[in-house]
């Protein structure tokens, strides 16, 4: 059971504070401090992004790398996360390497719009392009795709998912088989691209689920 008292022992730690805390829930930093002072009961699903967010719960799974906490912002009546957006896209092709680095601008999402597609850390949360037509015409070249990086278990929800295989970033539609747990990688563009079947789970180091994507229309 996480304890008030586990709370605020993990918001002493060096780099851990109520704001950061608050961006990752979601939630106006006085809902925080409501928190803290046991006036606002802890909800289910918030225990395991607050075990995250304080990293109480272990290491970053395999492939992942934590993302810096989203800023939140307050505009008008509404309230938006500022998610980073970051050089290297995601292969919807043969696949290309990552490039690590800060991001290099932001896109904002309105805070209670994310709250409808995952329950997940906000901090978990980037933006990445599609680069590739493998995915074609669920994903298209230069299509922008929302990723949640808390979701790295296609075992539990088949999906479309980031995926990080001999060193390249792709995006693929990933299954896991209900019994065995081997990996099918599916490409939607199946005209083109066979799938791969029956790989051990070890061999793909799944970097997070597609929650979302954005389409520029032309001029």
């Amino acid at each position: 059971m996480l304890t008030i008292d586990q709370i605020r022992e993990g918001l002493s730690q060096p780099g851990k504070t109520q704001k950061g805390l608050a961006a990752a829930l979601g939630v106006d930093n006085s809902q925080i401090s409501r928190l803290l002072a046991g006036k606002r009961h802890m909800r289910a699903h918030e225990i395991p992004i607050i075990l995250g967010y304080l990293e109480m719960g272990g290491a970053p799974g395999p492939g992942r790398t934590r993302t810096t906490i989203p800023e939140v912002v307050q505009i008008g009546g509404d309230r938006f996360a500022m998610l980073p957006v970051y050089e290297a896209s995601v292969s919807a092709g043969p696949g290309m390497e990552p490039e690590d680095g800060a991001p290099v601008h932001r896109i904002a999402f309105r805070a209670d719009w994310l709250r409808t597609v995952t329950r997940g850390n906000i901090s978990d949360l980037v933006v990445l392009n599609v680069d590739g037509d493998s995915m074609e015409p669920t994903l298209r070249q230069g299509d922008t795709v929302l990723v949640d990086m808390g979701q790295q278990r296609p075992q539990q929800k088949d999906g479309i998912y980031v995926i990080r295989t001999d060193g390249w970033l792709q995006v693929k539609r990933v299954a896991a088989h209900p019994v065995t747990g081997r990996i099918t990688i599916i490409s939607d563009n199946k005209e083109y691209y066979p799938p791969f079947a029956d790989l051990p789970p070890e061999d793909v180091a799944v970097i997070g689920r597609v929650l979302w994507l954005g389409r520029h229309l032309g001029n």
